[in-house]
């Protein structure tokens, strides 16, 4: 894959629409399991925000593909040497597995009316909160501890 020295301003516009989505549907989630089964069962769905959550849910899947595609088209940053290195790849490729899990197993159960998939996609949705919060707080620690601009190359288009 290609190296740059930073990320396109599309490649920002991703990551923060990306985690705009997440958050909110994660805020959101309250409720989906009983609109699931409301659905299922053919009965009307009491969860006012379920059709918001879904359409934002598919609207993620799409960016993240768009995002991979890029991705794969653009490259990005070099990857830093050594364990930090090493432990920033593993959490980004999880980021990139969860990203396309939690949507496609909500959309397996929603459109798909598969209700074996809805628990899944909620504990998969919880890792990918967790996981991207740490993944936050890292680029904090960067930014403030090591000073080495990798929370900028987030902000500013290279």
């Amino acid at each position: 894959m290609k190296t740059t020295t930073g990320y396109s301003g599309a490649q920002i516009a991703l990551h923060w629409l990306i985690a705009g989505g997440v958050l909110f549907n994660y805020i959101v989630s309250s409720g989906m399991g009983r609109a699931l089964h409301q659905r299922l069962e053919g009965a009307e769905i009491s969860v006012p925000i379920a059709g918001l959550h879904v359409w934002i849910g598919a609207a993620v899947l799409a960016l993240v593909v768009l995002r991979i595609g890029l991705r794969l088209l653009r490259g990005g940053p070099a990857v830093e040497k050594g364990a930090l290195g090493k432990a920033a790849s593993a959490v980004h490729g999880l980021l990139y597995l969860l990203m396309l899990a939690v949507p496609v197993s909500g959309a397996a159960a929603w459109f798909g009316g598969v209700e074996a998939a809805g628990d899944p996609h909620g504990m998969l949705a919880n890792l990918l909160v967790l996981l991207a919060g740490a993944h936050a707080l890292a680029a904090l620690f960067h930014h403030y501890v090591m000073k080495d601009g990798v929370l900028r190359r987030m902000l500013r288009p290279a």
